[in-house]
């Protein structure tokens, strides 16, 4: 059996311990505290600026919706549109074609 003083001894170790292990799980704690709230405002501050975004482009006039067009003027547009998007992709094509096998 430990005499008096070191019970007291031993109690005094394991509360002083247990105090230094919790203070150091609060300042780990706090120190990511300070990174979350850092982080959080980084992020507040990129969600505020894709707001603006978001408006600025909420104000752009898109046209008329195709659901209120009459459907040959539609198609004929898309037709266009298609039209035009193979005439560029031939002429891209043509220019990397080698100079033997060009149709000039």
């Amino acid at each position: 059996m430990l005499p008096w003083w070191g019970w007291l001894l031993f109690w005094v170790v394991l509360v002083g311990g247990s105090a230094l292990w919790l203070g150091l799980l609060v300042r780990d704690v706090w120190r990511r505290a300070g990174a979350l709230g850092t982080e959080v405002s980084r992020v507040s501050e990129m969600v505020a600026a894709l707001e603006a975004r978001a408006d600025e482009l909420r104000e752009v006039d898109l046209g008329p919706v195709a659901a209120t067009q009459p459907p040959h003027g539609i198609r004929e547009e898309y037709r266009a549109q298609r039209a035009r998007q193979r005439a560029e992709r031939r002429s891209r094509r043509a220019e990397r074609l080698p100079p033997w096998a060009r149709v000039d």
